[in-house]
C-alpha cells in the first residue's frame, strides 16, 4: 500500500480557524515541517489526520499516553473513515506496524533502550522525565522483549517507508524519548514533521527550547484561546487567585528568619572588615585593568558599589564612574543587592582569599542564620522556606473556603475537579474515631477536609491509578456505568466512614474505571473529584467540569496549561457553561513581591491567555489578576481575597464580558513586547546643530541691518519700519538656515512621547528585516503599532498582519536591540551634546539576525539615519570594536537597574 484509498474525508465542516490552517498548510509545508499551537478543544487531532490524508504518505503517529493513542484511532475510524470497524491497515501496536502506524513515545524509546526502558517503567530511575510525570503510575504499551524483536520490527517499519511522522502533544519530547523521535527522523528520507501541542515549552532553558525546535521545527501558526470561545469551542471562563498566609508553625520559621537577616544586614554595614575587604578589592582599586572580570559579574560589581554607599565610604564614588551613572542613580542596598555582593564573596570571587579569618565568620553567621543552602546565599527566602509556603496546610482552608463558596453560586450544578500532586494514602483514618491532624496538601487530605466539614452534604470521590473513593450514593449510577461497558467492579468497604466504599483498581483496568468514573459526575452521581495532576492533567475529557482547583506544585505554564484545559471545554446541552480555574498561593508577609509561591505563580501566568480581572481584555501574565498592588499583609491578603470573591459572584457576566473582549479585533491573539519607559532610546535634538543653526540665522540678521544702516538709512524713517526690517531679517536668516533647521524641530514635534519614539525604532528593524526579506508584509507606518501604558511605566510594542513566524522574528529583533548589550557582532553608537557640553551617548546592540552580515548591518544603519538620525556602526571583532563593546557594555550595566522588557500575548 502506497496512498490512502479515495474517498477518505472529514465528515464535519472545519472551523472556522480550522480552515485558516489548512489554507495556509501548502506554506507551512515548505520545510517539510507543521508545527501547530491550539489549546484543547480545537481539534488538533482531525486537523492532524487531514494534514495526514494531504501529505499522503505512511504515517507515524506518537502520542504520550494510551489513552490518547487510542483517542487517535477513535477519531479516524469514527470522523474519518466513518465506520465502527478499523482497517487492516491502521494498526495501534509497534510490534505490528502499518500503513497508519499509532503508537506512544514509549514504544518507540523501547525500540532504541530496552534495559533504560525496563528501568522507566519499574520507576528505578527517571532518566530525564519530569517529576511531575512520574507522580502518578501510567499505563503503556507492551513493551519489545528482546533486541531480536527490536529488529525484528524495525525492519517493518523500514520496509513500510514512513514518510509521515506526527508528533501528539509535542512537548513530552523534552524528555528521553526526544532522543529517540529523532533518531528515528533521521533514518528515514525527508519526512513530513508534523507536531501538535496546547503548551509548547516557552518556560524552558534555550539549550531545551533548541532541542525541542530541532525535532519539531518553529511555531508555523497557532489556533488561540479567544477564537475558540469567539467560535463557541471553548467556555467563557475566567482565572482566579485565593491567597493565603502561612499557619502558625510556617509563620514562625518564616518571622525568626526575616528578623535574624534584618539584624546580620544592619551590622554588615558595620563591618570594619567586610569594608576594607571591598575597599581593598582590586574591581575597585584597578577597575580598568579587570574590566573583562568586571564585565563577566556585573551584578557583583554594582553591589560592592552599592555596598559601600549605604556604608558611607567613599571607595564608592571613584568605582562608580565605571558605570558611568550618578550618584543618585544607585539603588538601595537591599537583601536582593546583599545576595549578590556575599555569593561573590564567600563562592565565586576567585580573587577573595575564602580561607580568611572574616570571610570564615560571615559564612559562620550565615549559616547559624539558615541563609545558606547547598553554597547559595538567601537572604529574602531560602529554597527550604518556599517550599514550606508551596506545601503550606494554609492551602486546604483556602480549598474549604473555595468549595463553599463555588457551591453557593452553582448549588446542584456545581462539578469541581480538585487537581494536586500526591496521594498521601497515609493521610487517611484508620478508623470511625481516628481524625488525624491534616498536615500535608494531596488528595487524600483534602479528601478528609471536605468529608468532614461536609459529611455526605456532598458527594465527593477520590479518582487515581491506584485509589478509588466513592460515597455509597453513587454506587447505583457508578454500576450502570460500568455495565454499559462491560465491566463489572468490584467494591471494599473504608474503615472510618460507613458512607464510603473503595473501588478495586488493576493495572488492567484502570483507563477504563476512569472512564467509568468521568461517566458518573458528567450524569450527576458526584460533585467534587479530587485526583492526580499526573492521571487527570493530559487527557482527561470530562467537558461537565465548572470549577477547577489546581492545588498542584507545578508552576510551568506547560504541565498547568493542561490541567487548565480539563475545566474550559464546552458542554453540550449546556450553552450557559461558564467556568472558573483557581490557584492557590502562600505569601510570605513579610516580602513585598509575596515570595517564593507567588513568583512560581508569575511564571506559570506569563503563558497563561485570559479575561483580565478589571478590563474587558484577554491578554497573557499575572497582571491582568490584579493581585500585584500593595504588599501581602495578612490584612492586605484578606482584602485581595474579597476582591476575588466579589469578582466570582459576577460570574453571570462572564460570557457578556468575553463577548465583549472579543468583539473588535484586528489581529487577533498577537505577542507584544512590553518595555520599560527608560529603556525607549530617547530622540537626539542635536543641540550642536541648532545652536549652529541660530549663530548662521543671527550673522545673516546682522548683515542685513548693516546693509540697512549704511546703504539705505533714507530707507527707515520710523518706529515702523525698523520693525519690518526686523521680521524680514529673521525670515530671510531662517530662510538661509534652511532644511536642516525645520527637520530638528520636526523631529522634536515628532517625537514628543514614548511610543513615537519606539514606533519609529520598530519601524527601522521592521524595514531593514523587510529588504533582507525575513517578513513580507511590506512597510507601513500602522505595520508598528505602540501604546503608551503609563499606569505600568512600560510601552507596549507589537507588529499587525504577517506570519508568527514574522511576528517573532520582529520581536526578537527589537528586544535585542532595546536589551542590555551582551556580545553583538555590530554596535549601534550615536552621540548629542546637552547644555554646558556634556556629551550624551548610547549605544545599542544590532539584533543578530541583522548584524550577521555586514550589508545588513549598513542597511540598518541607512534606515535609521533615515527616520531617526545620525549614528555610526561598530563592529566589535576588532581591537577597537572590542573596546567599545567593552564601553557599552559597562554602559549597560547600569540598565540591571531597570526591569527587563517582557513578552506577553494580548487579543488586538
Amino acid at each position: 500500500m502506497k496512498r490512502f484509498p479515495k474517498g477518505i474525508r472529514f465528515c464535519y465542516p472545519w472551523r472556522m480557524y480550522q480552515q485558516r490552517i489548512l489554507d495556509g498548510l501548502q506554506e507551512h509545508l515548505n520545510n517539510n515541517h507543521l508545527h501547530l499551537v491550539a489549546p484543547p478543544g480545537s481539534g488538533k487531532t482531525v486537523l492532524g489526520l487531514e494534514v495526514m490524508l494531504r501529505v499522503n504518505k505512511p504515517t507515524l503517529i506518537l502520542a504520550p499516553t494510551l489513552t490518547i493513542k487510542d483517542q487517535w484511532a477513535s477519531r479516524f475510524t469514527e470522523l474519518f473513515l466513518q465506520s465502527e470497524q478499523q482497517p487492516e491497515w491502521v494498526s495501534t501496536n509497534i510490534k505490528r506496524p502499518a500503513y497508519v502506524t499509532i503508537t506512544t513515545y514509549q514504544a518507540l524509546h523501547s525500540l532504541y533502550q530496552l534495559q533504560k526502558n525496563r528501568q522507566l517503567a519499574k520507576g528505578e530511575e527517571l532518566n530525564g522525565l519530569e517529576e511531575e510525570e512520574l507522580h502518578e503510575p501510567e499505563a503503556y504499551e507492551q513493551e519489545i522483549e528482546s533486541e531480536a524483536e527490536a529488529n525484528n520490527v524495525m525492519r517493518q517499519m523500514k520496509e513500510i517507508g514512513f514518510g509521515t511522522i506526527v508528533l501528539d502533544e509535542a512537548h513530552h519530547l523534552r524528555t528521553a524519548w526526544w532522543q529517540s523521535a529523532l533518531t528515528f527522523r533521521k533514518q528515514l528520507h525527508h519526512p513530513t514533521v508534523i507536531a501538535l501541542t496546547a503548551t509548547p515549552p516557552y518556560d524552558v532553558s534555550s539549550q531545551e527550547w533548541d532541542r525541542y525546535i530541532e525535532l519539531c521545527g518553529p511555531i508555523d501558526a497557532e489556533i488561540s484561546v479567544p477564537e475558540l470561545v469567539r467560535e463557541g469551542d471553548l467556555c467563557p471562563h475566567q482565572d482566579y487567585i485565593y491567597l493565603s498566609t502561612p499557619q502558625d508553625e510556617e509563620s514562625k520559621a518564616l518571622q525568626q528568619f526575616h528578623e535574624n537577616v534584618t539584624l546580620f544586614h544592619k551590622k554588615s554595614l558595620e563591618d570594619d572588615r567586610l569594608i576594607k575587604l571591598l575597599e581593598n578589592h582590586p574591581w575597585l582599586e584597578e577597575p580598568t585593568e579587570h574590566i573583562e572580570s568586571i564585565l563577566s559579574s556585573p551584578s557583583y560589581y554594582s553591589s560592592m558599589i552599592i555596598f559601600l554607599k549605604a556604608a558611607d565610604h567613599p571607595a564608592w564614588q571613584n568605582a562608580l564612574e565605571v558605570l558611568g551613572m550618578e550618584g543618585n542613580e544607585v539603588p538601595d542596598y537591599d537583601t536582593e543587592w546583599a545576595e549578590d555582593l556575599l555569593n561573590g564573596i564567600l563562592y565565586k570571587d576567585s580573587l577573595v582569599d575564602h580561607e580568611r579569618e572574616e570571610v570564615q565568620s560571615l559564612r559562620k553567621e550565615l549559616r547559624r542564620i539558615g541563609a545558606i543552602e547547598r553554597r547559595n546565599i538567601y537572604l529574602r527566602s531560602t529554597p527550604n522556606l518556599n517550599r514550606s509556603l508551596v506545601h503550606s496546610t494554609s492551602k486546604l482552608n483556602s480549598i474549604e473556603r473555595i468549595l463553599e463558596v463555588e457551591r453557593e453560586i452553582l448549588d446542584s450544578n456545581l462539578r469541581m475537579v480538585i487537581l494536586t500532586d500526591y496521594i498521601r494514602r497515609e493521610s487517611l483514618p484508620k478508623c470511625v474515631e481516628d481524625r488525624p491532624p491534616l498536615k500535608k496538601l494531596g488528595v487524600a487530605p483534602i479528601f478528609e477536609l471536605i468529608r468532614r466539614r461536609y459529611e455526605s452534604e456532598i458527594p465527593v470521590a477520590i479518582l487515581t491509578g491506584s485509589l478509588v473513593i466513592i460515597p455509597k450514593s453513587a454506587v447505583p449510577l457508578t454500576n450502570k456505568c460500568a455495565e454499559e461497558r462491560d465491566l463489572q467492579l468490584h467494591y471494599t468497604d473504608v474503615l472510618f466512614d460507613e458512607n464510603y466504599v473503595e473501588v478495586r483498581v488493576k493495572d488492567t483496568n484502570r483507563a477504563m474505571i476512569v472512564a467509568i468514573m468521568t461517566d458518573v459526575f458528567t450524569r450527576g452521581g458526584l460533585s467534587v473529584i479530587i485526583g492526580t495532576a499526573a492521571l487527570l492533567g493530559e487527557g482527561w475529557d470530562a467537558p461537565v467540569i465548572n470549577s477547577l482547583i489546581m492545588a498542584s506544585y507545578v508552576g510551568s505554564f506547560m504541565l498547568s496549561n493542561q490541567m487548565r484545559g480539563r475545566a474550559i471545554r464546552v458542554e453540550k446541552g449546556n450553552e450557559q457553561k461558564t467556568a472558573s480555574i483557581w490557584h492557590l498561593a502562600c505569601v510570605d508577609p513579610a516580602q513585598f513581591n509575596g515570595g517564593g509561591d507567588i513568583s512560581s505563580l508569575k511564571r506559570r501566568f506569563r503563558s497563561l491567555i485570559g479575561l483580565s480581572t478589571e478590563k474587558d481584555t484577554v491578554e497573557s501574565g499575572i497582571s491582568r489578576m490584579n493581585i500585584e498592588s500593595g504588599g501581602y499583609t495578612k490584612e492586605q491578603v484578606q482584602a485581595k481575597n474579597a476582591y476575588t470573591f466579589g469578582q466570582v459572584r459576577n460570574r453571570h457576566l462572564l460570557s457578556k464580558r468575553w463577548n465583549q473582549a472579543i468583539s473588535v479585533v484586528e489581529e487577533g491573539m498577537t505577542e507584544e513586547l512590553q518595555v520599560p519607559q527608560s529603556r525607549v532610546p530617547k530622540q537626539f535634538v542635536f543641540q550642536r546643530t541648532i545652536r549652529s543653526l541660530f549663530v548662521v540665522g543671527i550673522v545673516t540678521l546682522l548683515a542685513i541691518f548693516y546693509e540697512i544702516i549704511n546703504g539705505g538709512v533714507y530707507l527707515i524713517r520710523s518706529k515702523e519700519q525698523l520693525l519690518v526690517a526686523f521680521i524680514l531679517g529673521v525670515v530671510l536668516g531662517l530662510i538661509y538656515a534652511g532644511p536642516k533647521l525645520w527637520k530638528a524641530v520636526y523631529l522634536k514635534v515628532r517625537h514628543q512621547t514614548l511610543e513615537s519614539q519606539l514606533h519609529d525604532v520598530g519601524k527601522v528593524i521592521y524595514t531593514t528585516l523587510y529588504e533582507m526579506e525575513l517578513v513580507k508584509p511590506e512597510p507601513h507606518h500602522h505595520r508598528i503599532k505602540t501604546e503608551d501604558d503609563s499606569l505600568d511605566g512600560r510601552v507596549v510594542c507589537w507588529m499587525r498582519g504577517g506570519t508568527t513566524y514574522e511576528k517573532k522574528t520582529f520581536l526578537n529583533a527589537i528586544q535585542q536591540f532595546l536589551d542590555p548589550i551582551e556580545n553583538p557582532r555590530y554596535l549601534l553608537y550615536r552621540e548629542g551634546k546637552a547644555f554646558r557640553n556634556v556629551k550624551k551617548v548610547d549605544y545599542y546592540a544590532i539584533p543578530d539576525e541583522i548584524g550577521r552580515r555586514k550589508e545588513f548591518a549598513q542597511l540598518f544603519l541607512k534606515n535609521w539615519e533615515k527616520v531617526i538620525g545620525p549614528a555610526e556602526l561598530i563592529y566589535t571583532r576588532n581591537t577597537e570594536g572590542r573596546k567599545a563593546l567593552v564601553t557599552a557594555r559597562m554602559k549597560a550595566m547600569s540598565a540591571a537597574f531597570i526591569k527587563p522588557s517582557e513578552r506577553l500575548s494580548a487579543w488586538r
